[in-house]
């Protein structure tokens, strides 16, 4: 019966590593280069605010992985200017080290700056995005929530790319 365990264990543990695996070696072969097919920003409330907005970008660049785990970002003249105004001007274009898991994927720019982000991966294609949620209560004098007062704030950024 041990035996029987420690063999599903290992088979287990094998077939849980296997996709980090397939994505590793998509992510850099065949020259590593990812074009960047649309990048969204999205920023909403719940419920609904005059100040929603979306943005989508097509065709927005590149992405350079390679087998070292280094990489650079060439996002297209309009994505790099949008962008000015979301992340730091020192990830714009920028070189980078990657790591990742299944579910996400890692970009450091520096020893002390980096972005995490979620991982949809699937061959030769791959999502990657960060949302943020936020739960806001109107409190009156005595710091009690007001009923009826919940609001939320979502914000999501996501740059979906595939395999040149």
């Amino acid at each position: 019966m041990k035996n029987l365990l420690f063999i599903l264990l290992i088979a287990f543990l094998a077939l849980g590593c296997k996709k980090e695996k397939k994505i590793e070696k998509n992510l850099w072969k065949q020259g590593g280069e990812w074009e960047i097919k649309s990048f969204e920003e999205s920023y909403y409330k719940i419920p609904a605010s005059q100040f929603d907005y979306s943005s989508t970008i097509n065709n927005g660049g590149s992405i350079q992985f390679n087998k070292d785990g280094t990489g650079k970002f060439n996002y297209s003249a309009e994505l790099a200017e949008y962008l000015e105004n979301v992340i730091y001007e020192e990830q714009i274009n920028a070189e980078f080290t990657y790591h990742f898991t299944e579910n996400s994927i890692f970009f450091i720019f520096t020893d002390v700056e980096g972005a995490a982000f979620d991982l949809e991966w699937e061959k030769d294609k791959m999502t990657y995005s960060y949302n943020e949620s936020k739960v806001h209560y109107d409190l009156d004098q005595n710091n009690d929530t007001i009923p009826g007062s919940k609001e939320t704030t979502v914000y999501a950024l996501k740059f979906n790319c595939e395999k040149k």
